[in-house]
């Protein structure tokens, strides 16, 4: 549907809206939410866009548009129990966060002007494996306050090799929908003493964070099994990986293509570059989920699409850290399940998904300058392609009744939205918006941001403990020598 015009330049009211506090309601789910005058970005098969109200009644999205009346009038009252003001703003699906490093964000800075595989083996490991859990809690939750400030209601989170339960405490208590898993490491060059561990022990725990965390917090958590790299995983612990995530219904998360020097020495290892790999010992499948594809020439694309495997795009992170530029276009026109996301801050360093979606149209320009991808393509990745992706299509990333209310809403009133953002809400996201216009994020009907509020987060406190935290790793790590 073509976006009606009328109100667009309407000011904010604010006599039916309600106050920070009152809306997020101690960061409970609410019972009842309307979201009323803003321009819908629904993102389903119809590529419905319309200026309209959306109705969350519990965890899901109870009525949008004109039949919002009706399933008002059956609440007790005729009424909402909390209305969000959304005039001049764009509610869209809230955004999935593909492929994230968690751990990784209180090392912001650390890591700087590094290939791959020596900005792995220099910084990142050793920075690693001197968090404790307090540590990797503080950096867990300045995660949350940054993403969930720029609309992300999911996302997909790597870990490290040790300490996923205070990852998956921080993911439960936050109200973020989030699959999440315990970093696989087996061997490997430059790896620090005890990080790589026997398949059978870094196996058997991955599978007890399982036990304790998949399908918990009402079904918002998922486990997966993260078998970090081809580098750092031996030929039985991918066996393995295979086996148990087929058995238990998880996700395989991992990276494949990354970088030129990874491939180069992936083929020297195991004879073969990764997705041919992958395909031989039968990991790619519905249930892998593969970051970056850099490398990755035709005839492995071919193998992930026939496998129906699925890809995430990670532009920042391909720029700063120098591996390419992935080829997300022909990705799409095969077929290939994907979606998108920042991957960790020390290669980034942002969380931004409105960083990443403008990346990736300006990228796809570069690539195929004759066919890149539209700006609803991009929107896409983050939003239903990357529900798809991730298996979760069926309960997130678009605005439709029954899905979980998991949605986002985007201020437009700035000067670089008008004039038209109503008119093509897809080009103002993409290459237009920026996080600080987010001013609503809610998950599974839960708020998690309000206009500079977080309920379930206090970002003093949240920044004091990353601060004193981050500061305190990078000592231990300094003192033990492993830093490069």
């Amino acid at each position: 549907m073509t976006p009606a015009r009328d109100g667009a330049n309407v000011p904010r009211a604010t006599g039916t809206d309600v106050g920070a506090q009152d809306l997020l309601h101690g960061g409970r789910t609410l019972s009842s939410l309307l979201v009323e005058g803003g321009t819908l970005v629904c993102m389903d098969a119809a590529g419905t866009v319309t200026k309209g109200d959306l109705l969350v009644v519990d965890d899901r999205i109870a009525a949008l548009g004109a039949t919002v009346p009706e399933a008002l009038r059956a609440l007790p009252g005729g009424r909402a129990e909390r209305t969000f003001d959304a005039t001049n703003a764009l509610v869209t699906p809230g955004f999935i966060h593909a492929h994230v490093h968690v751990c990784q964000t209180l090392f912001r800075g650390l890591a700087e002007q590094n290939d791959l595989l020596r900005w792995l083996r220099e910084r990142i490991w050793p920075l690693e494996w001197h968090h404790t859990e307090n540590s990797i809690a503080a950096s867990a939750r300045l995660s949350l306050l940054e993403m969930v400030s720029g609309g992300v209601t999911c996302v997909n989170d790597m870990g490290t090799t040790r300490h996923t339960d205070a990852i998956g405490q921080v993911f439960a208590d936050s109200g973020i929908r989030a699959t999440f898993g315990q970093a696989l490491m087996d061997v490997g060059e430059g790896v620090p003493e005890g990080m790589a561990q026997h398949a059978s022990i870094v196996l058997a725990r991955a599978l007890a964070v399982a036990d304790r965390w998949h399908g918990k917090a009402d079904g918002r958590l998922r486990v997966s099994l993260a078998p970090r790299f081809i580098l750092s995983c031996s030929e039985g612990l991918w066996l393995d990986v295979r086996d148990a995530a087929a058995e238990r219904g998880l996700i395989v998360h991992t990276h494949i293509a990354e970088a030129p020097t990874e491939g180069a020495e992936v083929k020297a290892a195991v004879g073969c570059h990764a997705a041919p790999y992958f395909a031989k010992h039968g990991l790619l499948g519905e249930r892998f989920v593969g970051a970056h594809g850099v490398q990755l020439d035709d005839a492995e694309m071919n193998l992930v699409r026939d496998a129906d495997a699925a890809l995430v795009h990670c532009p920042g992170a391909n720029l700063k850290l120098g591996s390419g530029i992935a080829d997300v276009a022909t990705w799409r026109e095969k077929g290939i399940r994907c979606g998108i996301g920042a991957d960790g801050p020390p290669c980034n360093n942002r969380l931004d998904m409105f960083h990443e979606m403008g990346l990736a149209g300006g990228l796809s320009r570069v690539r195929r300058r004759e066919a890149p991808m539209s700006a609803k393509d991009v929107l896409a990745l983050a939003t239903i392609d990357g529900a798809r992706a991730l298996g979760i299509a069926d309960a997130t990333g678009s605005l439709e009744v029954g899905k979980q209310a998991d949605l986002a809403v985007t201020d437009i009133e700035g000067p670089y939205s008008a004039p038209f953002a109503v008119e093509d809400p897809y080009t103002a996201l993409v290459f237009g918006a920026c996080q600080r216009d987010v001013l609503l994020t809610v998950a599974a009907g839960r708020v998690l941001y309000e206009r500079e509020t977080w309920p379930g987060l206090d970002p003093n406190q949240v920044n004091f403990d990353a601060h004193d935290e981050g500061h305190k790793l990078l000592r231990r790590a300094e003192a033990s020598g492993m830093l490069g």
